[in-house]
């Protein structure tokens, strides 16, 4: 019977044995090598991924400064365009004004309501005179025909002979001049 409590003893034990965790085999070290490398393999990924999406957000943020910029550009050449179309007719009617206002000075009246409405439309499209006559001369504004001798300061201008124009700030035609000495 001691025998029998013996066996049973020992099959107890090895059964024991069995239930608990083996720490000593070789196939847990390597189910800890393949995690880390997992999560390794894991976090370098990671990390290409977070590479990439900043690499796409600044893709993104350039193009999208890249539209707007563009959008301004179009904006401000049709703005210019729409100018500049306008200051071409507008130059190509001085020569009509020109002629109105010599009619109108050798006093043809029939002219004097036609200038007055054509200047009034071109004034309000953004046309100016420019400002001669007393004034000091200016070169950018202001083209010198001849110096002659008068009372007045040296470099002011004497005599308007044909009007000068702005159109909305832009110099179109400068002002034909006589300067004093």
């Amino acid at each position: 019977m001691d025998e029998e409590i013996k066996a049973t003893n020992d099959v107890n034990e090895e059964a024991k044995d069995l239930s608990e965790p083996c720490t000593d085999s070789p196939a847990e070290p390597s189910c800890d090598a393949a995690t880390d490398e997992c999560e390794k393999e894991y976090s370098e990924e990671i990390a290409q991924l977070k590479t990439k999406l900043e690499e796409y957000e600044n893709r993104y943020l350039r193009l999208q400064a890249d539209f707007t910029n563009f959008r301004r550009r179009v904006q401000k050449e049709k703005e210019d365009l729409l100018l500049y179309a306008n200051m071409e007719l507008v130059k190509s009617l001085l020569p009509v004004m020109d002629s109105l206002e010599n009619a109108k000075e050798q006093g043809d009246t029939g002219t004097v309501q036609i200038l007055k409405q054509l200047t009034d439309i071109l004034y309000k499209e953004g046309l100016e005179e420019v400002n001669a006559v007393d004034q000091p001369f200016d070169p950018e504004y202001h083209f010198a025909i001849e110096q002659v001798e008068c009372d007045k300061e040296s470099g002011v201008i004497v005599e308007e002979l044909r009007k000068g124009y702005t159109f909305k700030g832009a110099l179109i035609r400068p002002s034909m001049v006589r300067v004093a000495k």
